[in-house]
């Protein structure tokens, strides 16, 4: 059977744009930590995005015993840093209790990848326990 004399030169042309299509929605995509963070029975999800000023990040608070926040630095080409903090809230003011650093390399994917453990935090006279654990993924904006 013979093949048609426009079938050779169109798999190439679909062929790159199929490639140059691919590359645009991995252009397009931008990273995203999710932490799920639980005290007393209940849990809520942080979520940061990427931003190049960590001081306008607020703490978010988790059932007025403590306040969590997370960090991710950097710009659209990588990410430079992320911090995870957790603050003891008191009548006075916040306590910093727990600080976590981690450094490149990260595992980017479009399916959430565990960036820490399930970890938990101690504060306070009667040590309320706050716990949480982070997922890194990679998002269409």
């Amino acid at each position: 059977m013979p093949i048609a004399p426009w079938a050779p030169r169109r798999r190439p042309a679909v062929l790159l744009f199929s490639i140059l299509l691919v590359i645009a929605s991995h252009a397009a995509a931008s990273p995203l930590l999710r932490c799920q963070v639980g005290y007393a029975g209940s849990s809520q999800i942080v979520e940061a995005r990427l931003t190049q000023d960590p001081y306008r990040i607020p703490a978010v608070d988790i059932g007025g015993r403590f306040k969590f926040k997370a960090a991710m630095i950097g710009d659209k080409q990588a990410i430079d840093y992320i911090k995870l903090y957790a603050y003891f809230q008191t009548r006075r003011s916040d306590i910093p209790v727990h600080q976590a650093t981690y450094l490149p390399p990260f595992n980017l994917s479009a399916t959430e990848s565990a960036l820490t453990p399930q970890n938990s935090v101690y504060a306070g006279e009667v040590e309320r326990e706050l716990q949480y654990r982070c997922t890194l993924q990679e998002v269409q904006p």
